[in-house]
């Protein structure tokens, strides 16, 4: 009998459990436990039962010429922990969600190098091994032996608290990150990495782990006109218009419309200026005049549609409000991409006051406001970075905000005061376009999505940042709001994992009902997101439910199928190609929690405990587990695996099958 793939990987949300911290500049530095063990054993001792992932080797000697290695389990590992000489749980990076790891060792700064007695009475106390490492002055490594009574961290602290010491803090590991491009100016692009405060920014490098766009999803620059021929712009679409004469070519070379198309589609990772948000995506240059009429700018957003955008970005206004126009913008809204319609996205407008139109003519646009470096509306009066000349719009259709002070992005080719071929961009001008190109990614990862489903995904998906009360009202359904701040600020990497998943809670399907859920991930359950009110999914007796997904479909708790109901879970991927259908009432099962049917007797209870079973009984003998560069995480026997461990974030699971065979998933962490 065949047997079809069944995926079930549920992910529940991380625990801090305790809370710890360490001694910088005379200030506590808070830490949160993570889900691993840092474990130092000796490599010539066999060390059964240990699912062991070996990072490096100790360069340090015992007294009796041995050596050591160090490495990374999940914590509550079947380890036999009398061949372990050293254990620490890990921590959780507050700015990416990683597992950062103390060691064995911790650092000493004496005040003098008279201090130095001080010193070795106190690790002789707690039975420590110094290493002069001759690296600073007065700067010492202290070691922990198997004598020590305390880990690394507690005696950092203990030391530090002595008041003997200038500086005392625990040796880390895996604390490192690089810039995700080598863009020359990528540095000084704080919309899309701030170094300073990690929260204002759009999470733009998380999002690129996931995707850079594509090119079937054509963004349209509606503006001045774009410099074709600058070297950081290479994505530039075939098609160009000029909405002032009704032709084509477009009118190039414009510096307002190059800025905007840096921001959204400037070529990364090529060693040149900057970075785009989304540059595998075509920019289609669709040009005009400050004096170019109504009718024109109408036909615009018609031609946009016709020929193939998916999104189109406009940061301009009008002082005063046309007809044509709204049925201009009516029409690619309703008739772009054959029907799902085009994203149309704009600029509030930088008056410090109401939105300005078109950005305020129809609320199936989205409307971007500015924020500062600070994380705050851009005010003309009390913004962070003392520029009075101008202030966001705001107000009660505002819907999302992005960076728009000191933006860096490409300008038209001549020298310029910053560097040549790139300028600092500002107003709600280059914020809009960091939106559109968000807009992008979704549709990017999710092409089926309605141009209503992409402005909810952006929306619901925002960051609350600022000192602004977000309030939950009936005329804002994508989550709580702020007139200031609208939903909150951009965030690429949670809107793309959104418009790759399904969230499904609080929801009933009625009796006779015959429903397909399509997505590329589904999850369902309780509280699988923060977006709506937590309730329960419940298939009532009678329903019919299919959830079809490419990737992974999730029951969490709070799923519920009543006896009588039917629920089809399809795989639409390599692995499998057919429905798996159970009539409830069954239980479908993870390690620790379940997502539940009613408890009514039946002959059809089955578990998947997270076994993937291909066709013919062909079984997956292991699994290995990367991340998205190529990084190994972990190597697991048999046909179980468990994804709860992982930190947030995309991963390639690829399967050794019984027949020899090599299968490959992809698989998002979003606890």
């Amino acid at each position: 009998m065949k047997r079809l793939i069944l995926i079930f990987i549920l992910i529940f949300p991380m625990l801090c459990l305790a809370q710890d911290y360490y001694w910088y500049k005379g200030n506590k530095r808070i830490l949160y436990e993570g889900a691993k063990e840092y474990i130092v054993y000796d490599p010539n001792v066999s060390i059964s039962k240990m699912p062991l992932k070996i990072l490096l080797e100790d360069s340090s000697s015992l007294a009796d010429g041995s050596s050591l290695k160090w490495g990374v389990v999940d914590k509550g590992s079947n380890i036999d922990f009398e061949k372990v000489q050293y254990r620490i749980t890990s921590y959780v990076s507050l700015i990416d969600s990683t597992d950062i790891f103390i060691t064995n060792r911790f650092y000493v700064r004496l005040n003098s190098a008279g201090d130095f007695a001080e010193l070795q009475r106190m690790a002789s106390i707690y039975a420590l091994e110094i290493i002069e490492n001759n690296i600073l002055p007065n700067w010492y490594t202290l070691k922990c032996t198997e004598d020590s009574e305390y880990n690394a961290l507690q005696l950092a602290n203990l030391f530090y608290e002595s008041g003997i010491f200038r500086a005392c803090e625990p040796e880390f590991i895996n604390i490192i990150r690089t810039a995700c491009t080598n863009d020359r100016l990528f540095h000084k692009q704080w919309n899309l990495s701030n170094i300073i405060n990690p929260e204002w920014d759009i999470n733009y490098c998380r999002a690129k782990t996931i995707t850079s766009g594509s090119l079937n999803t054509i963004i349209a620059v509606f503006d001045t006109g774009v410099e074709h021929n600058h070297p950081d712009l290479n994505n530039i679409h075939a098609f160009s218009y000029n909405l002032h004469t009704l032709s084509s070519p477009s009118i190039k070379y414009g510096d307002h419309g190059t800025a905007c198309a840096g921001i959204i589609g400037a070529t990364s990772n090529n060693q040149k200026g900057t970075a785009g948000i989304a540059p595998l995506c075509p920019i289609m240059d669709l040009s005009f005049k400050s004096n170019t009429p109504p009718e024109n700018l109408a036909a615009g957003f018609r031609i946009a549609a016709d020929n193939g955008c998916s999104v189109i970005s406009c940061s301009w206004y009008t002082t005063e409000p046309s007809e044509y126009i709204d049925e201009g913008i009516f029409y690619a809204l309703q008739n772009g991409r054959e029907g799902l319609g085009c994203v149309i996205v704009f600029a509030a407008g930088n008056t410090d006051s109401e939105i300005l139109y078109p950005a305020n003519s129809n609320e199936d646009i989205i409307v971007v406001g500015a924020m500062s470096p600070c994380g705050e509306r851009k005010d003309k009066n009390t913004s962070c970075d003392e520029d009075s000349s101008w202030g966001s719009c705001f107000g009660s259709q505002l819907d999302i905000m992005a960076p728009g002070v000191s933006i860096y992005t490409t300008d038209t080719l001549q020298q310029n005061l910053f560097d040549v071929n790139y300028r600092e961009f500002a107003g709600t001008s280059s914020a809009c376009p960091h939106v559109a190109a968000v807009a992008g990614l979704v549709l990017s990862v999710n092409p089926d999505l309605t141009m209503k489903d992409v402005s909810n995904i952006i929306e619901s998906t925002a960051q609350k940042i600022g000192e602004y009360h977000y309030t939950i009202k009936p005329e804002y359904p994508m989550g709580a709001w702020n007139k200031n701040m609208g939903y909150g600020l951009v965030d690429a990497y949670a809107a793309v994992l959104a418009a790759k998943t399904k969230y499904i809670q609080n929801h009933t399907y009625q009796s006779g009902s015959v429903v397909v859920e399509t997505y590329p991930e589904i999850i369902a359950g309780y509280a699988v997101t923060d977006n709506k009110p937590y309730g329960n999914v419940i298939l009532e007796a009678g329903s019919d439910v299919t959830y079809s997904a490419t990737e992974q479909v999730v029951l969490k708790p709070g799923f519920h199928a009543k006896a009588g109901s039917n629920i089809h879970i399809m795989i639409n991927d390599t692995m499998c190609s057919s429905p798996q259908t159970s009539s409830a009432p069954q239980r479908m099962a993870a390690r620790s929690s379940s997502a539940t049917t009613d408890d009514t007797e039946s002959t059809n209870d089955s578990q998947t405990n997270n076994t993937l079973e291909d066709m013919e009984n062909n079984m997956i003998q292991s699994t290995t587990i990367y991340t998205i560069s190529g990084q190994l995480i972990q190597t697991i026997s048999g046909g179980q695996h468990d994804a709860t461990h992982l930190p947030n974030g995309m991963y390639i699971l690829q399967h050794r099958m019984s027949d020899g065979s090599m299968r490959s998933e992809k698989i998002a962490n979003n606890k």
